[in-house]
């Protein structure tokens, strides 16, 4: 067996998740990985990943931690509220992952704040993914 990383068949099964979660479609313009600079509000970013060596002595695993991003020119935060809300609903149940097993699924903490610019609203959703290899 050898080490390989699941980081990208992860981003790859959250995005297919999110993009095609009939509510949470019905309430951005979009799920990207690089964002244009005129995308239009709302939308959802998948952000940064952190990756942690899950191992036992007979698998190779790991801890995924990624960070989703939601945009929003609201006036408040109740919209991004409501994004970050689908989002974690989307999120929260088992994903499937090319050629990887996935063991848990964690909320690691959710929050909204104003960006630099006063009329847009960030919001943040941290998951973790322990996955075996």
């Amino acid at each position: 067996m050898s080490y390989e990383t699941a980081l990208w068949p992860l981003q790859q099964a959250v995005f297919q998740r999110l993009s095609s979660d009939p509510v949470l479609s019905g309430m951005i313009t979009g799920v990207f990985d690089s964002v244009e600079e005129d995308q239009a509000y709302p939308y959802v970013v998948i952000g940064e990943p952190n990756q942690v060596p899950f191992d036992t002595k007979n698998t190779f695993g790991e801890e995924i931690s990624i960070v989703i991003h939601v945009w929003s020119n609201y006036a408040g935060k109740k919209e991004a509220y409501n994004i970050l809300s689908a989002c974690l609903k989307a999120l929260s149940y088992k994903l499937d992952i090319q050629d990887f097993e996935l063991l848990k699924v964690e909320k690691r903490g959710m929050t909204v704040f104003d960006d630099i610019n006063p009329d847009i609203k960030h919001g943040v959703l941290r998951m973790r993914y322990t996955i075996k290899n």
